[in-house]
């Protein structure tokens, strides 16, 4: 008899805590390496580092005046995940009626397509709500069509565009 196959370990989404800053950090570099290859110049992605990236995690769990709600999704053993949202940073889009922003939302390659970043979703979300924000916006490549299609799925709408181009390959 053949053996059954696994079914991949439920998600779970909880709040970060700063013990999560270094897993937040790698998920975000890697996710960036397999998520923008090809859509936004290599000097850019490898820019990106775990050191930079738990630099800038840790100050964010580390302040909670900052304003950053941070939501990590756990399968099994680690972290597979995690999205962050506050207050909308966007003057025009505030302006428009959108009072959050949903800053980030990564999902390593071999958590998708299970529901990981549907969760993580919610919870920014509620996180939003429970600040009194009834409509977010987030920022999306519009190359990035797998994004662009799961966002759409979720109920999102394009409300504007804008072209950046940033010679050093920072990400702000």
């Amino acid at each position: 008899m053949d053996p059954v196959p696994s079914m991949p370990e439920a998600v779970t989404v909880r709040p970060a805590v700063l013990d999560d800053a270094q897993a937040i950090a790698a998920i975000h570099v890697a996710a960036w390496r397999e998520t923008y290859a090809g859509l936004l110049p290599a000097g850019m992605i490898a820019a990106q580092t775990v050191e930079r990236r738990f630099a800038m995690w840790t100050r964010i769990l580390g302040d909670p005046a900052s304003g950053t709600a941070v939501e990590v999704a756990e399968e099994g053993a680690g972290l597979v995940g995690f999205g962050s949202c506050g207050a909308q940073r966007s003057a025009e889009l505030a302006a428009d009626g959108f009072g959050g922003e949903v800053s980030a939302v990564y999902v390593l390659r071999s958590a998708q397509r299970r529901g990981t970043g549907t969760a993580l979703m919610a919870a920014l979300a509620a996180r939003l709500n429970q600040a009194g924000h009834r409509a977010a916006s987030l920022w999306v490549l519009s190359e990035n069509f797998s994004a662009r299609r799961f966002y759409e799925r979720l109920g999102g709408v394009a409300v504007g565009a804008r072209k950046e181009h940033r010679e050093d390959g920072s990400f702000v």
